[in-house]
């Protein structure tokens, strides 16, 4: 009998429904960053830059995660994504911590940027974590 190997073609993963490859639009309505406590963020501002490379590096990340990780005074910003299949959805940095989260009226999702500290800064680097580069 002749034996026929099996085919383990593991399906690619799929890039996050956040990744910039998947939106069609970027909207940036208030680009000022914001404090939830006494935090001064006035000179903190979002562009679309720093939310594609927000979104292009960040990892998911647990709620618990994002909770144990939050100073009352960092600054955040918010900015929008429409998807290329029309769903919508929040975009929300934190300056100082790396974290942030996409979500809608049904579900959020906390995500975690290591290279994405003080990404609200004016000279923020926007340096690719090594091994990334090109993502």
């Amino acid at each position: 009998m002749l034996a026929i190997p099996q085919l383990h073609a593991a399906p690619r993963d799929p890039a996050p429904f956040w990744h910039p490859r998947h939106v069609q639009r970027f909207l940036i309505e208030t680009p000022s960053a914001r404090s939830f406590g006494q935090g001064q963020c006035g000179h903190l501002l979002m562009d679309e830059k720093r939310l594609r490379f927000f979104l292009a590096h960040a990892k998911p990340g647990s709620s618990t995660d994002y909770d144990q990780q939050m100073q009352t005074d960092d600054c955040n910003a918010e900015g929008r994504i429409v998807l290329k299949d029309g769903r919508r959805f929040k975009v929300s940095l934190d300056n100082w911590t790396g974290w942030g989260a996409v979500s809608n009226q049904r579900t959020t999702q906390f995500l975690f940027c290591r290279p994405c500290t003080d990404i609200l800064e004016p000279d923020f680097a926007f340096q690719d974590p090594p091994g990334q580069r090109g993502r």
